[in-house]
């Protein structure tokens, strides 16, 4: 059976641990040496001493508490950072991220708006180069396909900007609809 090496923060621990229950038991130690000698010569400087050794290990038992309250708390603390960083360095390198789904389907569909709009934007400005020979039909229904597109998008984020959807005389004051040209 093998065994593996504990790691540097158990082997502090280990130490500290080590290191505590030795001190505890020096002051035990004293505590009742001193308090067999006060017993038995039954002297005030003797009781004197048990009650300094007393203080000592009471105070040492304060002090150890204390030291222990204070490393948990820091140690959760490291390890809230710790994993903080863990998190971003995960997200950062394309790990795993939670996505809001209703966010992520609108970014889409905006996404797609701003395309249909660079291709009519595309569409206008190449019938517009024609100069005479170019088609007005094709101009004017590009141009209602960006408009459409416009008002819809506007739609889409106008409880995100705190704007309400308005009522253009466009129907219902929802989503207007058309053909869209390509």
């Amino acid at each position: 059976m093998t065994q593996s090496l504990p790691s540097p923060q158990q082997a502090l621990q280990n130490a500290g641990r080590r290191g505590t229950g030795i001190a505890f038991a020096v002051m035990i130690t004293v505590l009742l040496v001193a308090l067999i000698f006060a017993a038995n010569q039954n002297e005030i400087i003797g009781w004197i001493l048990v009650v300094i050794a007393g203080g000592w290990l009471l105070l040492a038992a304060v002090l150890v508490l204390t030291f222990r309250r204070g490393a948990r708390k820091l140690g959760a603390a490291v390890d809230s950072a710790r994993a903080d960083a863990a998190a971003q360095r995960s997200t950062a390198s394309g790990g795993t991220a939670v996505v809001d789904e209703d966010t992520h389907t609108r970014n889409l569909k905006l996404d797609h708006s701003f395309k249909i709009v660079q291709v009519q934007t595309r569409v206008v400005t190449q019938e517009l180069a024609k100069g005479a020979e170019a088609d007005t039909e094709m101009v004017e229904r590009a141009l209602e396909t960006i408009e459409i597109t416009v008002h819809n998008g506007r739609d889409m984020l106008a409880e995100h900007v705190g704007r309400k959807k308005k009522d253009d005389g466009e129907g219902e004051g929802g989503t207007i609809k058309g053909d869209v040209v390509r």
